[in-house]
């Protein structure tokens, strides 16, 4: 499944884009990731999530990972 996108240039030309629909899912939840204040590094094919808890690691339980997830798969965010 895809997602279709048009932009619009600066000259008002419109111009279709075809984005798959996982990858179409990672840019909204990086876009979201960074946009809360994480840091995010890729090695290979993992991404790395890093935000400042105070100097301190920290160990999030599922229910959170799960919260995390809704939270920034929100395509609001981009749009509002």
């Amino acid at each position: 499944m895809e997602v279709t996108i048009q932009l619009t240039d600066d000259n008002g030309k419109k111009t279709l884009v075809k984005v798959d629909k996982i990858k179409f899912q990672k840019m909204i939840f990086l876009f979201n990731t960074l946009e809360e204040g994480w840091t995010i590094k890729k090695k290979s094919d993992s991404y790395y999530l890093l935000k400042n808890h105070e100097g301190k690691k920290e160990v999030f339980l599922e229910s959170y990972l799960s919260t995390f997830m809704q939270d920034v798969l929100d395509i609001n965010k981009i749009l509002l």
